[in-house]
This record gives C-alpha cells, structure tokens and sequence, in this order.
C-alpha cells in the first residue's frame, strides 16, 4: 500500500503539467475552479480511483493557492495608493474610495468575501481583513479530502496527519459544520490506530458545543432532570414524553462514547451519553413523521415507532445513522446501571415496535435474558 502511495505521489507533477497546459485564457475553464476539482476527486473516490483522486485534489490545492495569493496581492497594491490610504483603516472607507476609483477587480475581492464574511467579521478593519485573507491560502477541504483517500487506502497514520491539518485550519472552512466530519474521522481513526484516548477526546469535542450535556465533571441542569426522571419512572415513557433534543450532529459522539463507556465498565458516564443518544433520536423521528403526518402527535414510544412502519425512506434513513443502535445502547445501559425495571420496558416496546426484524429480535432476546 504505501508503494501505491509513492508512486501517486510521483505521478503528480506529471499529471499537473498536463492539466495547467489544457487552461486557456485569463479565466480558465469551469473544470479547472477548485471546487469542480474537489468534486471530480470526490467522483474518483467513489469509483475507487485513488491515485486520480490524490492528482486532483492536489492540483485544487494549487489552483486556490494561485488564486488566494493573486487576490492578496492585487488587493494589498490597491490599497497603496495614496488616495486610498488616506482614508484609514475603515473597510467601508475603503470600499467607497476603490468604487470611486473605478477600481472594481478590487471591490469584487471584496464582494466575494462579504459572501461569508461580512465587515463586521473583521471589526471593519483593512488590515484585519488582509491579515486573514493572506492566511486564506490555506485550504482544508483539500486536506480532508486527502486524508479520506489515505483512509482509503489503510495508511492511517498519513489520514490522520492529513485529518488534523484540517482541523487546525478549520476556520477557513466554506461550510463550518464540517468541522464535525473532520472531528468523527479523527476519532474513527484514532479507533483503528489503537489510541483510544484520543478516539475519546476527538469525540468529547463535538460534546463541547452541546450545552446539554455541560462538561465530563459537570452534567447541565438538563441532563441531571432527565437522568432524575429515568431513576424515578418505572418505566421510559415519561422520558420520552417529557424532553426533546435535536443537535443530531451530536448523535454519532453519544453512540460512539457510549461503547467506550460500557467497555470500560463506566456505566454511569454510558447512561449520560447514551440517554442524550436516545432522545435525538425520538426528537428526530418525532419530527419526521410529524412531517409527513399532520394528524400525529406524540402520546408514547410505541406509537411512534408503529408509525415508522409506512415510512420506508424515514426507515432507511434511521438505520442508516444508527438509530435503532442508539436505542438498544439505552436499554442495555439501562439494565447495567441497575435499572432493570426501566429496561425491561424498553426491551419490550423495542421487541414490540422496532420496523427492524433484526433489531427487534435483539431487544426481544435481551427482554428474555437480561
């Protein structure tokens, strides 16, 4: 594997110099815009052409690099002049006495960063504004990008190089959520790299902007009320009926420090994360059949997942992010916390209920075993 590596890697230039020799003209083609590039590499990954993949999404690296450093310089010329510094260090300032100058290259640098960064993201400043745009050259979803091919190709050490360079320039991202894709590949890879500590805290992080879960040493208010109503209640439905959670993107790091948790026989710390796992995922069936159904209103656990029985593409798209999983982990943390009463119950409306045979025969065993 790490042949096949190196002998991507050497092809590179080659193929580089035959793609920048195919640009024509001061604006190039479509194809050849950094974004076109990332998503022909992505087209390569999916047919499992991972040398291709690696050429472009390098050349994407350089396309943007070309162009961040042109747009720096053109910019940074501009606003030499003496008409121009004369109106300090005020973006607005600025921009009106560019547009005065008829200097409108200049003002569309600026217009196509006010896209996603608009003036008061720089506290009006020029000079803030040049000092983050000189940093701009950076391109972190060609870095993720990257690491996703060396994954690919099992050389996880390099993934991970690759992983938290993206990480560490992730405020240049064009869609900020992405960080949390970074973050579970990190931990997804920390996991195959044995480092387990690390698989931890990559996780812990996504955690760090849910405030209902508060820190490891501290649960919110919200958390302790809901851990005091599952020992309180016999049985889940008050649970169930009584909180709502929907930061989804959080559900993969609840489901995955679940297992950590119980492996480690940290059953306490399992039942947090994996009763927050479980009201996500009522709170996001919740929502998709009240969608598709507007005479529904949630009444319990059963009625709902009865519900999800007509509703094949709510169905797939559950089983697909782990939710019938999710639900299982609750019971089963449930059951080693001592609260086998609340288990039970839960076994049993999951063996009754669940639109998956498979899951549903697992929660009907542990309803027998447990």
């Amino acid at each position: 594997m790490r042949k096949n590596i190196i002998i991507m890697l050497s092809i590179f230039m080659l193929f580089s110099f035959e793609i920048f020799s195919e640009v024509g003209g001061d604006e190039g083609k479509a194809s050849d815009k950094p974004w076109h590039l990332l998503e022909t590499c992505k087209l390569k990954m999916e047919q499992g052409e991972f040398g291709e993949a690696l050429n472009y999404v390098n050349y994407a690296r350089q396309v943007h690099e070309k162009e961040m450093s042109e747009k720096y310089d053109y910019l940074f010329h501009a606003i030499q002049a003496k008409q121009v510094k004369r109106e300090g260090d005020n973006i607005y300032s600025v921009y009106s006495i560019l547009k005065e100058r008829e200097n409108y290259d200049a003002c569309k640098i600026l217009d196509d960063i006010f896209l996603t960064h608009p003036p008061i993201f720089f506290d009006k400043s020029m000079e803030k504004l040049m000092s983050w745009l000189k940093k701009r050259i950076v391109f972190p979803e060609t870095d993720f990008l990257t690491g996703k091919i060396f994954f690919a190709e099992g050389e996880y050490a390099q993934a991970m190089h690759y992983y938290k360079k993206a990480w560490d320039n992730r405020e240049f991202l064009e869609i900020p959520d992405e960080r949390f894709r970074i973050i579970y590949a990190m931990a997804d890879t920390a996991l195959l790299l044995r480092h387990y500590d690390e698989q931890e805290k990559y996780l812990l992080l996504v955690l760090t902007e849910d405030p209902i879960y508060g820190t490891t040493s501290l649960e919110s208010p919200t958390l302790q009320a809901m851990i005091n109503t599952i020992e309180k209640e016999k049985n889940v439905e008050k649970f169930f009926l009584l909180y709502r959670h929907n930061k989804q993107i959080a559900l993969k790091a609840y489901i995955d420090l679940t297992k950590i948790y119980m492996d480690m026989g940290n059953y306490q710390r399992a039942l947090t994360t994996s009763s927050l796992a479980a009201i996500i995922i009522i709170s996001s069936l919740d929502t998709e059949v009240s969608k598709t159904d507007y005479n529904y209103s949630y009444n319990n656990l059963s009625q709902l997942l009865n519900k999800l029985h007509r509703k094949n593409e709510i169905c797939k798209w559950a089983e697909e992010n782990n939710f019938w999983q999710g639900l299982i982990n609750f019971a089963d943390c449930l059951s080693a916390s001592d609260k086998r009463k609340q288990a039970k119950d839960l076994y049993k409306k999951l063996s009754q209920s669940l639109p998956s045979l498979k899951y549903a025969q697992e929660a009907a065993y542990k309803f027998r075993t447990k």
